[in-house]
């Protein structure tokens, strides 16, 4: 067995809880449509998901261009709700107690702009080494392509890697990627 050597960690619902946040931000960008996306329909279809895998199932009649101006219209609105969020404190602190001596590297279906803005909300900007985000991606999770990048970018296997994640889709990923992953829990 390889020792661990990195950490690959989730943002939405795992470092960070933001489901409220991404909610009320596409809902918003949304209302110009009729559409209000409720929790339960939110967290039964779009959560650990990028939002290619849920906003067809809202507007499923679209066409991609449309259904990305409503991405881009959430990641530029999405700072107005980080209000809502919450760090993730005992995580947060096993990456500090790990550092130097794990890589670090964030992982997140989210695009660079809203993975940024969070971290910045939060202070968390020098926790990671590296960040992997869904928007330099060509296939978003469940696919391994960001833990491949990540690992890529860190100069480790997936063997030496220890993911942590918060969903089954991000859980998927990272047996795709093939290594070991933590499933976390916390918030609503």
């Amino acid at each position: 067995m390889t020792a661990v050597k990195a950490l690959l960690v989730d943002l939405d619902g795992t470092l960070v809880e933001t489901n409220e946040a991404n909610r009320a931000a596409y809902s918003e960008a949304l209302r110009p449509h009729g559409i209000t996306i409720d929790e339960r329909w939110w967290k039964a279809n779009a959560v650990g998901r990028h939002w290619s895998g849920f906003l067809p199932l809202l507007l499923p009649n679209a066409e991609r261009v449309e259904l990305q101006a409503i991405a881009a219209r959430k990641t530029e609105i999405y700072p107005e709700f980080l209000d809502k969020t919450v760090i993730n404190k005992p995580l947060v602190a096993w990456i500090v107690a790990s550092r130097p001596a794990l890589r670090t590297a964030l992982v997140t279906t989210a695009s660079r702009t809203s993975a940024t803005a969070v971290l910045r909300c939060h202070g968390l900007s020098d926790l990671f080494d590296e960040t992997v985000c869904g928007d330099e991606v060509t296939a978003p999770k469940p696919a391994p392509e960001a833990y491949d990048v990540a690992a890529r970018r860190l100069g480790v296997s997936a063997g030496a890697c220890l993911v942590v994640e918060d969903s089954e889709v991000g859980a998927a990923a990272a047996k795709a990627f093939g290594a070991p992953c933590v499933l976390v829990r916390f918030g609503s």
